[in-house]
């Protein structure tokens, strides 16, 4: 339990980064409106995509990288779908 745990923290962390990363380069470039829509659907297929490896995984019994792999997909569609509210809405 203790490694799922880690694994999932890890994944978190990982994914945020990544998505901070991405969201940056977005707001730095002279179209941020489109920017921010191109990194907000790549979070959202990307996310889909780490859902279907995660449940492949957790499938297979491989509860650590499942867990890893659905914690990498949290926080980048969570933080999109909030940049788009205050973006768009």
């Amino acid at each position: 339990m203790r490694n799922e745990i880690v694994a999932g923290v890890g994944g978190f962390v990982v994914g945020h980064i990544l998505w901070l990363i991405a969201i940056s380069l977005a707001t730095s470039a002279t179209d941020v409106s489109t920017w921010v829509l191109v990194v907000a659907g790549l979070s959202f297929v990307l996310g889909a995509v780490a859902g279907y490896l995660g449940w492949r995984k957790f499938q297979a019994k491989s509860y650590v990288w499942s867990t890893f792999v659905w914690g990498l997909a949290v926080s980048p569609v969570l933080f999109s779908i909030v940049v788009l509210g205050v973006t768009y809405l």
